[in-house]
This record gives C-alpha cells, structure tokens and sequence, in this order.
C-alpha cells in the first residue's frame, strides 16, 4: 500500500471532516484541502507516518508496523495530556483503529486484568430523619 492510499483509505474511514484530501496532490505540502477538524493532530499523525516510513513521495509504499510505531507515541501523548478532550481522544484512537483495518489488522487486546475486589461495599451509618412541620 502507497501512502497516498493508505490517507484514500484513512479519509473514507475516518471522514472527509478530519482529513480534507486534495485529490490531485502531487506532494505533500499540497496534500489537504483545508484544515479539518483536529487539524494540528491530524498533521502531526500523517507527517510522522510519512517520516517514519521514509517516504520521499506520496507514491511510496508504507507498512503497518512502520505507521504504528509513528503514531503511537503521539497517541500516548494525547491519551495522557491533561488537557485533551474527549473529542481528541477519540479522534486519535479512531485514527490508529484505521490504520489497523487499512492493513486488514483487527485492535490489538488489552491485557486482562487480574481476578480480584473491584471495589467494595461500604456501609452508610442511618440517618436521622428530621421532623416533618
């Protein structure tokens, strides 16, 4: 898969709203139409994407191993900011579910928690009920 495909098939999941591509693009400065919604992550994710599969055009070919070392720290970044909105995290985990289903990769499996007391019940002393007037 090219990266000019592999952001085709980004923008049909994801959206036309989060990634605006311009379809006659021939470089990647000229690659988005206008700004989409999260631009400033958007840009960060696909510029790492294209870095860390050392693309020198948008018709070079990408792998999936590549894309998720590129775009997990700045998930990891995202997920653990104290200022990112649920909207923003969204977003981020959407874009690595897509990666992962452009490649025909379902999501990776969290590790099971371990069996135990997930909480505890805690009893609540009787109140006094006040006389009515």
């Amino acid at each position: 898969m090219t990266f000019l495909q592999l952001l085709q098939t980004l923008e049909d999941r994801l959206g036309h709203v989060h990634l605006p591509l311009k379809p006659q693009a021939k470089a990647l400065s000229e690659l988005f139409e206008g700004c989409g919604l999260h631009h400033e992550l958007t840009l960060a994710l696909v510029r790492a994407v294209y870095t860390e599969n050392q693309c020198r055009h948008l018709k070079d070919a990408v792998t999936v191993e590549a894309c998720l070392r590129a775009v997990g720290p700045i998930h990891a970044a995202v997920s653990h900011a104290d200022h990112t909105d649920i909207d923003t995290y969204r977003f981020s985990e959407a874009f690595v579910a897509a990666i992962q289903a452009a490649f025909g990769q379902g999501p990776r499996p969290r590790p099971a928690r371990a069996p135990g007391l997930r909480g505890q019940i805690l009893p609540f002393p009787v109140l006094r009920r006040r006389p009515s007037r």
